[in-house]
């Protein structure tokens, strides 16, 4: 669950600040989670009213016996996390670290409750809310969680009844002190990172993800699961005070190993239309990205280890099945049929000529073919027939500063530069086809009516002429050295030869000097001397055992 603002914050207490629509969501939030049978269940730091626990706990609202919530509860004091304790001891065992353990100089505590059944001895349920206290304070200008926080001591790891997978949660800002027990929490474990966090990308929040993802992928067999609130929100002191906008990134993402998340097209694209982005990091693991507004998300996710047959091992990654929005008029979460809002199409307001450039592209309504189309036609590609993969497109690249640079996802302005660049590129194609009137000859029939077009069929090629011929138009900005351009020019040219076809040679590569089109001389469609340039040569010999090849 990622819940919106406001939220409360003062030295009395850290949490939403309505409270009663919290307990609401939050009490309907865990009664879906036992409608869907669900193993795992996460609210963020600082959500869950204790008023809402205490109640669903009565009720009998509680996970089954093979299921962990993790409840980012709202901060409490030692006096009323005792008083929660008595008022729940005949339906659940409360347990937490001894408080001689924590500095008696504070009183706010900020406890994520893990909530779960196990068995006795003689085989009958018991109700476990074991609550462990966050670690570490944040930081911020004026160190306002240090002056209140009461640290805790523990960091709690739970086992599988087979012994190979594990879990652990860790609050905000204990990230910033784990790294003595990171080697202890990242290995074949689900590891959970709740959040009220408004820069959660930060270098010092992530480098407990920058160390996990830079060790051998072996030691670090893992997901992390980082939840935090809903984007932009909003902060009050009192009731009724005026909102302070923190005008933030949710950045809520699953983190996956490589072999164990997959990038094709038939996982990626429903993932994307129910709220769940997919990235490709430099280092080498899947980061998918959640859809920024208020949300519940239901997702299936493959076990790290599967201990079956090797057939029955699913390496396909997290896959979005449902997500629900809150009705107001129902209080209830409904499941939502239409995709939330990715941004491109409001994106594409402010850029009109790039959104007429691929209008034949958007009729698709595919974002992995939007994504893979300006890339090819910027020359940011590999020769490898693979280049179209979503981890080689490099707008679906997550660099180490975890801005996500995606084009058919807008869900804030970090990448913005990126993107300008990029549709700057599809726009320049799309103007000079409507107003250049002569081109070079190897792409001859290209005119005013030929138009972006991308297919999976044609990958190597962007533009389609009337007599629906494919062609490789490229446009390189004048930041291109001499070198760059030669070298691009190669890479095409061969990534069209590997492919075959008879419209291989149809590759033009645009460039501005001065203000002025040129059109670069691709020097292997004009070199005589190598006969496996010029299938027609009468140089070019072929083995006997092998297939003429076709000329068209």
């Amino acid at each position: 669950m990622q819940p919106c603002s406001p939220i409360l914050a003062n030295g009395q207490r850290i949490g939403p600040a309505d409270v009663a629509a919290a307990a609401a969501k939050g009490r309907r939030f865990l009664e879906l989670a036992c409608e869907e049978h669900g193993h795992l269940a996460i609210t963020p730091e600082y959500y869950f009213p204790w008023s809402a626990l205490k109640e669903a706990i009565t009720d009998g609202v509680t996970p089954p016996l093979d299921a962990l919530w993790v409840i980012g509860s709202e901060s409490t004091t030692q006096d009323e996390l005792e008083r929660f304790k008595q008022e729940i001891a005949e339906h659940c065992l409360v347990l937490h670290e001894p408080w001689e353990n924590l500095a008696q100089d504070r009183t706010l505590l900020d406890p994520v409750t893990l909530l779960f059944h196990t068995k006795k001895q003689d085989q009958t349920l018991q109700l476990v809310a074991l609550i462990q206290f966050k670690t570490y304070p944040s930081r911020d200008d004026f160190f306002f969680e240090e002056s209140l926080l009461r640290k805790g001591t523990q960091i709690y790891k739970f086992a599988g009844t087979s012994g190979h997978l594990f879990a652990a949660t860790i609050i905000c800002s204990d990230a910033l002190d784990i790294e003595p027990v990171l080697g202890q929490l990242n290995y074949q474990s689900t590891l959970i990172h709740i959040q009220l966090n408004p820069s959660p990308t930060h270098r010092l929040y992530r480098q407990y993800r920058t160390k996990t993802f830079q060790t051998d992928a072996d030691a670090t067999n893992c997901h992390i699961v980082c939840l935090n609130w809903a984007h932009l929100v909003e902060e009050v002191d009192a009731e009724g005070g005026k909102p302070k906008p923190w005008n933030n990134i949710s950045a809520s993402t699953w983190y996956c190993p490589k072999n164990k998340c997959s990038s094709a097209d038939q996982i990626v694209r429903p993932n994307h239309n129910l709220g769940l982005y997919y990235t490709y990091m430099e280092e080498r693991r899947h980061a998918l990205r959640f859809h920024n507004e208020e949300a519940v998300f239901k997702l299936l996710v493959p076990k790290l280890i599967c201990v079956a047959a090797a057939q029955m091992a699913n390496h396909n990654g997290p896959i979005m099945v449902g997500r629900y929005t809150w009705n107001t008029g129902t209080k209830s979460w409904m499941s939502e049929e239409n995709p939330p809002k990715d941004g491109f199409n409001e994106y594409l307001v402010n850029h009109q000529n790039a959104k007429i450039a691929l209008a034949g592209v958007l009729g698709a309504n595919d974002p992995l073919a939007v994504e893979r189309v300006l890339a090819l036609s910027a020359g940011k590609i590999s020769a490898s027939e693979t280049w179209h993969s979503l981890e080689n497109i490099d707008s679906c690249i997550l660099e180490q500063d975890e801005v996500v640079r995606r084009i058919s996802v807008v869900q804030d302005d970090q990448g913005d530069n990126f993107r300008h660049l990029r549709i700057s590129v599809i726009s320049e194609i799309h103007y000079l086809l409507k107003n250049h009137p002569e081109w070079p000859k190897q792409v001859a029939g290209v005119d005013a009516n030929s138009t972006v077009q991308w297919s999976m069929q044609d990958r190597n090629f962007n533009v389609r002429t009337v007599d629906e011929k494919p062609t490789l138009i490229v446009y390189l900005d004048d930041t291109h050295t001499p070198k760059q351009i030669t070298n691009r020019a190669d890479k095409l040219y061969e990534l069209l030869r590997k492919a075959g076809s008879r419209h291989q040679k149809r590759l033009c590569i645009v460039r501005r000097e001065h203000g002025q089109i040129q059109f670069v001389q691709i020097e292997a469609l004009t070199r005589i001397d190598e006969a496996n340039l010029e299938m027609t040569d009468i140089a070019a010999i072929h083995p006997l055992d092998d297939p003429e090849p076709d000329h068209g």
